[in-house]
């Protein structure tokens, strides 16, 4: 035996935890077949124990390489084995080589021959068997990060009753910061725009974050837990407001990148609450949820907030029963033309900030027809609304019970 050795370079890129290098019998196995469609040299794949898991010699699997195993212990680059040599028992000419893929050493290959002849072999066929347990490694490494992202999307959206370690420790896993505050985003595509070709072509530029957290829906929809970077701010009077604008800027804006970089002229988008705590993300999904089945013709140009429509959220959310008790004898007594009108007349006052020559303007009316309006409303309730809190969230909570009512008195006055 007259081996060449050289020193090793030692193991500095171990693979990462969760993607554990395999050197598989059966993948090996597969390999030598392919390859002996084109060679007549016979080639010999061991594990680390210097055991022969493939050859294209079935006699020889199974057995042990005493050759193998001293170029492992050895830690050599290379050892070559010639023919006239005092050779131990199964041992054979050849040139042996160590199979290293991102610094970890998995077995050794070996090529039976004179080594002046197959040792440019032995070096192409090392190569190319390390390109195969690299690439085994990828896919097996997307696949569990597909499978686990899978299992993440099942606890946050539809399992009750999980474990709140268990989500961490998969969140974990998948590299997302539970301290992150997100917020559920439902996007709808235009027809022919697939949401997996939609969200690979958003990561590529850039307009999706590593924390953010995607799943194509079954209906063709993309559902992405969006990372949000919203500041707290300390004074009291000021964080509502500070809040609220942080969130309305960030939606829009991801959804403005989210359309340029997936190639589409408009992306529609309903958006949940900001949620900082994993066990309430379904709630910021069934919000959005709401807000598709709400508004299937959304209201302008931009996302559909829950934070803009909570009162309506509220209402359809309590039970119908509790909203009878407590709105269906008000709406019953209040005159007819005061059902029709008060929900218009409220959402201009409101958009206009309660400037009546907006909102008067908004309403496509004269400004008396406007103040006659008001007049009515103010005169059943005993109050005017533009000046008492209490007025005002009664005269929101019954237009949007009559909404729900279908505006009837009769419907009303059915449940008193």
């Amino acid at each position: 035996m007259s081996p060449d050795r050289e020193a090793s370079g030692g193991t500095s890129n171990p693979a990462t935890p969760g993607e554990r290098l395999r050197l598989d019998a059966e993948t090996a196995g597969a390999f030598l077949r392919k390859l002996g469609e084109r060679l007549d040299y016979n080639i010999n794949i061991m594990d680390r124990e210097g055991v022969i898991i493939a050859s294209r010699d079935p006699a020889r699997v199974g057995t042990y390489h005493a050759a193998a195993r001293h170029l492992l212990e050895s830690g050599s680059r290379e050892e070559r084995i010639s023919p006239g040599d005092h050779l131990p028992e199964g041992t054979k000419p050849g040139v042996n080589l160590p199979l290293e893929v991102r610094g970890e050493v998995l077995g050794v290959v070996g090529v039976t021959g004179d080594p002046q002849v197959v040792g440019d072999l032995a070096q192409a066929v090392k190569t190319s068997v390390e390109s195969m347990i690299e690439l085994e490694s990828m896919r097996e490494a997307v696949l569990n990060r597909r499978t686990r992202k899978s299992s993440l999307m099942a606890y946050l959206l539809y399992e009750e009753a999980v474990p709140e370690s268990a989500v961490l420790a998969l969140a974990g896993k998948l590299g997302y910061d539970p301290a992150i505050e997100r917020a559920a985003l439902l996007l709808r595509l235009p027809p022919g725009k697939g949401p997996e070709d939609a969200l690979a072509q958003a990561k590529a530029r850039g307009a999706h974050d590593a924390q953010d957290i995607a799943s194509a829906l079954p209906d063709g929809s993309l559902l992405v837990f969006r990372r949000l970077g919203t500041e707290r701010v300390e004074a009291p009077e000021e964080r509502v407001p500070g809040i609220l604008a942080a969130y309305r800027g960030e939606v829009q804006a991801y959804c403005g990148a989210f359309s340029r970089a997936a190639g589409i002229p408009k992306v529609t988008c309903f958006a949940g609450s900001p949620q900082g705590d994993f066990s309430r993300y379904r709630g910021s999904y069934r919000q959005a949820l709401w807000l598709a089945s709400r508004f299937p013709v959304p209201p302008g140009d931009g996302p559909v907030l829950i934070l803009d429509h909570l009162d309506d959220y509220f209402l359809a959310r309590t039970p119908r029963i509790v909203l009878d008790d407590a709105l269906a004898s008000i709406a019953a007594r209040a005159p007819a033309e005061l059902r029709r009108t008060l929900a218009p007349t409220l959402k201009a006052l409101e958009a206009s900030g309660f400037n009546a020559k907006e909102a008067a303007a908004r309403l496509g009316v004269h400004r008396n027809t406007l103040s006659a309006r008001l007049a009515r409303l103010s005169s059943f309730l005993g109050c005017d609304p533009r000046a008492d809190a209490g007025a005002l969230s009664l005269s929101r909570s019954m237009a949007a019970y009559l909404k729900l009512r279908g505006g009837t008195v009769q419907d009303a006055q059915e449940h008193l």
